[in-house]
């Protein structure tokens, strides 16, 4: 019953987590063919439904629905509240209500037929506090009423409507975010779009594809062929954000998975501790069984059998526990949106785990049972074996009681006074070096997500524009930053995206000779026009290395680029469009983002006024030791006076990725795996200590009759317990520290990210200290039993 207890809990838990990391790492996929995401989205720029009726007619065009924005304000007292700042997005046919469907958290979809009820998003319930039931007098205004509203107070709005927010939710890709994409929106009905079609703003048009990606080339070189060589072109492909879901959900998962695993491992041990000692207490029973006749098999088997079966028994009982867990699963932001919530039998995970269970703890009972025969016995005793660490403590001079406690403690003994203390201590090793590794990977978790530089942000602050949709006065900005002595450069960017080799990749824009540019990971940056810098994941995907060469472009309107490096991006760029971070991405001169025209006119809202194109974001970087107070105003100063128009530009803090965000929700995993596995430790440290106790109990009795005190016959327990602790600590640390750094490289590799190790030796000297005193306290039971052994008594029995 120990054994199906042991077996059925630590396996169940294994076996949850590891089916609960598989389930969290697809729950986002499973979300998107659920809510019928589009493949690609373009944005076609101010609504036109001749332009939508033909891009949707394209043949590889399955299904096509659009959005369209509009200037809508809460009204208090008839006055339009611009602080309670959101878009608001409405469809004509159907998206967000059929195709890419917005996924609620609270409420109920608005009816497509009514005009006066809409939903928001989390972001505008978060910042403004709305809730469901909550009743908001918006109106509509047009384009050239906000663009006048500088000159008095606005005229009555085009639409007014007390609209009744009925539900609250996620846009699809909302649901694992980027800081930069966290914006308030208002969905509308196709009712009211329809109402207030006259003054829709811009558009973005989604489309699912008959063969998903391979049809994006296509589609995006048709539309290029039909618009003008300066237009911006801003396309966005799902299978991007998708890449950088499934980034940003794999902490979790790996993270659960790795809890799963070393539980897995835990529990085989463990439990083959336990198997060896059932067929231990019965071998001094063997020698009467053999004596009447039976045979080495009918031993084997009589031994076997029970074990055997209680495994069995105790892997089912850890496949019922995992399932009846598993509504617990995913974790993470994707939980919200898990298509099918409860009960989850994962076949695959609980199968091969309860197998692996049997085969592998079948396999220890029977070596067990067989290495338990008599004869086998009587060989292993002639045949002797004193640990060298025990007769190196007896010439070292060390006092009687802790040299029994080190032979305790290393040497196994035999028949009826075996203990498994090999087993033990390996044990002990196994759980010190997956404490010590998962601190090492824990404190560099840490440092990555407060430092900002090591996921692409590596300057001080970033002025940014209209959304990356502006224009930034370069002249303006020279002017205000050039010869300070607190800035030490800085440099514009461009936002894009493009076919690199047929796969769609945005694009950052900058001039050769920036002085501040994303962290490389290999390579350099560019020195000529034809020069690219990928980041690693796009690098990896397109099966390209520093000195390979990629086409850029669509169609017979492709240029050649070298590839000089590999970087990690920040995650910036257009709102709702394609944007760089981390490992995707690729860095090329202005000139080469589609749209960009260094002569073309502002495409900032109607009224304002032309100027050459300039960067819609401008990274600025502090000299060292400078005044950040007095930095930081004249980048604000920058961001007031040289945006598209009078506050388009804002200054913003590092915009973490998604990756990072939902780091956080990997919290306390790596210390509750340490302190289940040190509990784990110290049970068993405890059973094993109790168990020497209790089956040595003749030898402790004889040390006091040759003049062993009792306080000498408890802190043998305790050197016994304290050497088995030490022994773990001295092998698991440093290979524990190796693991972690190991694990984290890889992990941070995977991530993209620059691939900075910390090593938290404050927390490992703490272990160090916590498992030696938890080794004390383990003994501190077993101990006070040896003292009370009676010799008299025990000597009289034996």
């Amino acid at each position: 019953m120990g054994i199906v207890a042991l077996l059925g809990l630590l396996g169940g838990v294994s076996l949850f987590a590891l089916a609960g990391a598989r389930r969290t790492q697809s729950s986002y996929p499973r979300f998107l063919r659920a809510s019928q995401a589009s493949t690609m989205a373009i944005d076609p720029g101010q609504y036109d439904p001749t332009v939508d009726r033909a891009i949707a007619s394209r043949p590889e065009v399955l299904r096509s629905t659009s959005y369209v924005a509009f200037n809508t304000a809460p009204l208090v007292e008839n006055v339009p509240d611009f602080n309670q700042n959101f878009e608001t997005l409405g469809t004509f046919d159907g998206r967000f209500f059929t195709m890419d469907r917005f996924a609620l958290l609270q409420g109920r979809l608005p009816n497509p037929d009514r005009d006066d009820e809409i939903a928001v998003n989390e972001a505008a319930a978060d910042h403004y506090r709305y809730h469901v039931g909550q009743h908001l007098d918006l109106g509509t205004y047009s384009a050239e009423q906000l663009n006048a509203k500088s000159s008095g107070d606005l005229p009555a709005p085009m639409i007014r409507r007390d609209s009744t927010i009925v539900g609250i939710g996620l846009f699809v890709d909302e649901v694992v975010q980027d800081d930069i994409n966290r914006s308030p929106l208002a969905l509308v009905t196709p009712a009211f779009t329809k109402e207030a079609a006259a003054w829709a703003t811009y558009s973005w048009q989604g489309l699912m594809l008959r063969h998903g990606d391979a049809d994006v080339p296509a589609v995006k070189a048709w539309y290029l062929a039909q618009v003008d060589p300066g237009t911006p072109q801003f396309f966005r492909v799902t299978s991007v954000d998708t890449f950088h879901a499934q980034q940003a959900i794999r902490p979790l998962s790996m993270a659960l998975a790795s809890f799963g695993g070393i539980a897995f491992v835990a529990t085989l041990v463990l439990v083959s501790q336990a198997v060896n000692r059932r067929l231990r207490r019965g071998r001094a029973d063997q020698t009467v069984l053999v004596s009447m006749g039976a045979s080495a098999r009918a031993l084997v088997v009589a031994s076997f059998f029970g074990p055997a079966l209680a495994v069995v028994v105790g892997a089912l009982v850890a496949v019922g526990l995992a399932y009846v867990a598993s509504p617990l699963m995913p974790i993470g932001v994707v939980r919200r949106v898990e298509v099918t919530r409860g009960l989850d039998a994962d076949w695959t995970v609980f199968g091969q785990g309860a197998a692996t269970f049997v085969v592998i703890l079948a396999l220890v009972a029977t070596v067990s049972a067989v290495r338990g025969l008599p004869r086998r016995r009587i060989a292993q005793r002639s045949s002797g074996g004193r640990s060298r660490v025990v007769g190196m403590a007896a010439r070292s001079g060390l006092s009687p009681a802790a040299v029994t406690g080190l032979r305790r403690a290393f040497e196994p003994g035999d028949g009826a006074t075996a203990v498994p203390v090999r087993s033990v201590i390996l044990a002990g090793i196994i759980a010190i070096a997956t404490i010590a590794a998962a601190l090492t990977f824990g404190a560099s978790f840490r440092d990555l997500l407060h430092t900002p530089s090591l996921y692409g942000w590596n300057w001080d602050s970033t002025i940014f524009d209209s959304a990356g949709y502006g224009n930034l006065n370069s002249d303006s900005t020279h002017q205000l930053l050039d010869g300070q002595p607190e800035i030490a450069g800085w440099s514009g960017a461009y936002f894009g995206a493009d076919s690199i080799d047929g796969a769609n990749v945005p694009l950052m824009g900058m001039e050769l000779g920036s002085t501040v540019t994303p962290p490389l990971l290999h390579g350099q940056m560019i020195a000529a026009h034809d020069e690219v810098v990928l980041g690693a994941a796009t690098a990896s995907a397109l099966g390209k290395q520093v000195g390979d060469t990629v086409a850029i472009g669509v169609g017979t309107n492709t240029t050649i680029l070298r590839v000089v490096g590999i970087a990690t991006f920040p995650t910036i760029g257009i709102l709702h469009g394609a944007r760089t971070s981390l490992g995707v991405g690729a860095l090329v001169v202005p000139d080469l983002v589609p749209g960009f025209d260094r002569q073309a006119a502002g495409n900032g809202p109607p009224g304002t006024s032309a100027r050459p194109v300039g960067p819609p974001a401008v990274f600025v970087r502090f000299t060292p030791g400078a005044n950040r107070s007095k930095a930081a105003a004249l980048v604000a100063k920058v961001a007031a006076t040289t945006g598209e128009y009078a506050g388009s530009a804002e200054v913003l803090d590092p915009q973490r990725p998604a990756e990072i965000v939902n780091s956080s929700n990997v919290g306390g995993v790596p210390t509750l795996l340490a302190l289940m596995l040190g509990a784990a430790t110290a049970i068993s440290l405890t059973v094993t200590l109790a168990a020497s106790v209790q089956r040595r109990r003749g030898e402790l009795a004889l040390l006091q009759a040759i003049g062993f005190t009792r306080r000498q016959v408890g802190s043998s327990v305790m050197w016994q317990s304290t050497a088995t602790i030490v022994v773990g600590l001295l092998i698991g640390i440093p290979v524990g520290t190796v693991l972690g750094r190991q694990l984290w490289t890889a992990f941070a590799d995977q991530l993209n990210v620059v691939p900075n190790t910390s090593i938290p030796l404050v927390w490992l000297i703490t272990v160090a200290i916590i498992a030696i005193v938890a080794a004390d306290v383990a003994a501190a039971v077993p101990a006070r039993i040896a003292r009370r052994v009676q010799p008299a008594s025990t000597l009289r029995s034996g």
